[in-house]
């Protein structure tokens, strides 16, 4: 019976069973198909599953990232997780820098203490953003059930993809952000109005919502966020969400000023505290955006197949 090597880790986390769990395989003989990827990624049945296929010259590691649903393009914690798992497992040596070769991008993670990979913070650079539609207060207010007193009219709600899309909605308060009560219908039917849902858009994916509010849990954070999501028919959660996070950076960049070092709070609300911090610049049109966080390791074990 063929098995292969997995790796339980939570990301962006300070402690274990915070964070946003991940599930990392590593397929370097490439004895998986994509139908058994998906099927496994269904089994484990975290946000997302992340497949290490292959090893090229000047640290380069072909990706593959499925949520139980699909395959992805991108996507951030995954990508933090499984740079800490070939840093700590697949080389001999951790690196300060390594690139990713996911569908959408190279992305390339920086290590900022390799010889102390269990408390170091890893950076990802996510490509450069598109922007898209904005959406009015009215809108968001009347379709998803969020009082128009809750939205922050200072900011645009704007949709933002660095690989994968999101609609940042900025809240007035902590209050806000905590009593949202979307449904899963509700989300389905806004997405489908503006061909956003997985049935009708473009790419084949559903857009999915990133709220955020400066009104924190811990004063030393800058940011609290929650990212909501349609997944196998039902309303989800991210714990943490380093895409969203990184579309996030070049949202507040556009719109705010063109240097931000900032931490976000995210995943309070459901238990699993997650800390993202963003360090970002723009400058002559050109976007920097550096999403991290720290890793720590759950479990490891053997996956028959």
């Amino acid at each position: 019976m063929q098995g292969i090597n997995f790796y339980i880790v939570d990301v962006f986390a300070t402690n274990k069973y915070e964070g946003n769990q991940l599930a990392v395989f590593v397929d370097l003989d490439d004895l998986l198909s994509d139908e058994q990827m998906q099927r496994m990624a269904l089994e484990i049945n975290f946000a997302e599953t992340t497949f290490i296929k292959a090893i090229k010259d000047d640290l380069r590691f072909v990706v593959r990232i499925f949520t139980p649903e699909h395959e992805v393009p991108f996507a951030g914690h995954p990508s933090l997780g499984t740079s800490y798992i070939i840093a700590r497992f697949v080389l001999p040596e951790a690196p300060s820098t390594l690139t990713l070769e996911l569908a959408h991008a190279d992305i390339q993670i920086s290590i900022l203490e390799p010889d102390n990979l269990d408390d170091s913070i890893f950076f990802m650079r996510q490509a450069q953003p598109e922007f898209s539609n904005t959406l009015t207060s009215e809108a968001i207010s009347a379709e998803l059930n969020i009082k128009l007193d809750d939205i922050d009219t200072s900011l645009p709600i704007q949709e933002v993809s660095t690989g994968l899309p999101y609609i940042i909605v900025p809240l007035a308060s902590r209050k806000a952000i905590d009593t949202l009560a979307l449904t899963f219908e509700s989300l389905r039917d806004f997405l489908l109005a503006r061909n956003k849902y997985k049935t009708n858009s473009e790419t084949g994916h559903s857009t999915s919502l990133f709220f955020f509010t400066r009104d924190v849990y811990e004063t030393e954070n800058s940011f609290n966020a929650r990212m909501l999501l349609t997944e196998n028919n039902k309303l989800s959660e991210d714990a943490a969400t380093g895409s969203a996070n990184g579309c996030l950076l070049a949202y507040l960049l556009t719109h705010e000023q063109d240097k931000i070092h900032a931490t976000v709070e995210q995943g309070f609300q459901l238990g699993r505290k997650s800390y993202i911090y963003l360090e970002g610049s723009l400058k002559n049109g050109h976007y920097q955006l550096n999403v991290g966080g720290r890793n720590k390791l759950i479990s490891e074990g053997i996956w028959y197949v």
